[in-house]
């Protein structure tokens, strides 16, 4: 009873009296626009990825779909706004024929003087730096969805969000009632003989369960930085073993499942310029609130601490940003695995990147504005130093014509056996082509 009255005060006190400015580009625009009470906008486009079939020679379809993307926004003035964005899929994923319905968000904003609450389904991003963020914690990613646009990854959930703006400080809460898991691979992972996934163990409702988000930040001249706590069930889960049965043949079966684990985190993040470059920064320190040293607990990861150091630059139509991303893991110990035990713990090494006590990665991504901008050249770059795995992923965007556009590129993942990279390499690689018609 204690704890939940707890939750609740947290959640009040920082809404009524404290409570960033996430919300003012939609406050800005009701508080411009109380005429355009409903707007609906979207996009449909086609997309194929082809790729190497797994274990054998030659090539295939590894998706191919036609999706229609709505977003629609209804103002009630100056006080608040809802907004929705849908999606429908239908085509061919992974073997199968697929027809999905996504509610990717849904969620009305309400906007009392310097503060905003936002309540349903959303996509949450804390962070500056590109692609790596270790302060984002709150927002679950789908690691196999199959996408020309990264951000798809990000999957919604529900929570509630309020901000206080005082100016110099800006003040966030996050409240996330109930945990939704990233997606993970583990059809991919190579698992010993005799192993099966079984269903995923998650929170259920309980107030208990659910996580809270506290995030302070200020901009001073062209500083722009904040700091930020995070406590709950992290997205991205462990891998434990459930339990053994004997199968119809009489041989032994072990069942593995994805479970999830509490942790505190504490981060930091900056952004500002210096001359013509721009700065970045983000760090974080995470700590478990289970003893994860217990032979049982494989599946929580060590402490650890993730910083990015990056820097853009911009010249004409020409723009790159540059990032250092480095991680240092606390209680590190080597081993090699023997047991169905030690091979658990080095599969949930893998996924929570922590199979070297110092790790270190580059990462690149120069852009390219050609042709009085209707043509667009990007290069994802990273490569991880320490366990050799990279990804390239470059691409070229044409504007057909007003809002008609045609993208194709290669995303490329590659590593030695025993990364998460090199499980995944000849599942998710792939070329692609996308005709995109926004509206």
């Amino acid at each position: 009873m204690i704890k939940r009255h707890l939750i609740l005060l947290l959640f009040f006190v920082p809404s009524l009296l404290l409570a960033g400015d996430f919300f003012d580009d939609d406050k800005g625009e009701a508080a411009a626009d109380t005429k355009s009470s409903f707007e609906l906008n979207g996009f449909t486009r086609g997309v194929f990825f082809e790729g190497k079939i797994v274990d054998e020679d030659g090539y295939e379809l590894k998706s191919g779909y036609g999706e229609l993307g709505l977003k629609c926004r209804a103002r009630k003035g100056p006080y608040g706004d809802g907004y929705a964005e849908i999606r429908f899929r239908r085509g061919f994923e992974f073997g199968s024929s697929i027809t999905e319905f996504n509610l990717r968000e849904a969620y009305v904003n309400t906007y009392l003087g310097n503060l905003d609450i936002r309540l349903g389904q959303q996509i949450v991003v804390w962070g500056r730096a590109d692609a790596f963020n270790p302060t984002n914690n709150i927002t679950p990613q789908n690691m196999i969805a199959r996408s020309t646009d990264e951000d798809d990854r990000k999957v919604g959930n529900i929570l509630v969000r309020s901000s206080y703006d005082l100016g110099l400080l800006n003040f966030e809460f996050i409240w996330v009632p109930k945990y939704a898991p990233s997606v993970l691979p583990t059809y991919l992972f190579p698992f010993p003989d005799g192993i099966e996934m079984g269903d995923e163990v998650l929170p259920d409702a309980n107030i208990r369960n659910s996580s809270i988000a506290l995030k302070t930040g200020a901009v001073v001249g062209p500083f722009d930085g904040s700091v930020s706590w995070f406590r709950g069930y992290m997205p991205m889960p462990g891998i434990f073993l459930s339990h053994g049965y004997q199968n119809d043949s009489g041989k032994i079966i072990f069942v593995t499942k994805a479970k999830s684990y509490k942790m505190n985190v504490f981060g930091a993040d900056f952004s500002t310029s210096v001359g013509s470059f721009g700065l970045r920064g983000e760090f974080a320190y995470r700590r478990p609130t289970d003893d994860y040293t217990l032979r049982d607990n494989i599946y929580i990861p060590n402490p650890d601490f993730q910083y990015v150091l990056g820097v853009d630059k911009s010249i004409r139509d020409f723009s790159v940003i540059a990032q250092y991303v480095g991680r240092f893991v606390s209680d590190f110990k080597e081993f090699k695995a023997r047991t169905l035990q030690d091979e658990l713990e080095s599969t949930n090494r893998m996924i929570a990147s922590q199979q070297d006590q110092i790790s270190h990665a580059v990462l690149m991504r120069p852009t390219l504005a050609l042709f009085h901008e209707t043509c667009n050249l990007e290069l994802l770059g990273y490569f991880n130093i320490s366990t050799e795995e990279w990804l390239l992923r470059p691409s070229l965007t044409y504007n057909l014509a007003d809002a008609l556009t045609l993208k194709a590129g290669v995303e490329r993942y590659s590593g030695p056996d025993g990364t998460l990279f090199g499980n995944i390499k000849d599942a998710l690689s792939s070329g692609f082509v996308e005709l995109k018609a926004s509206f």
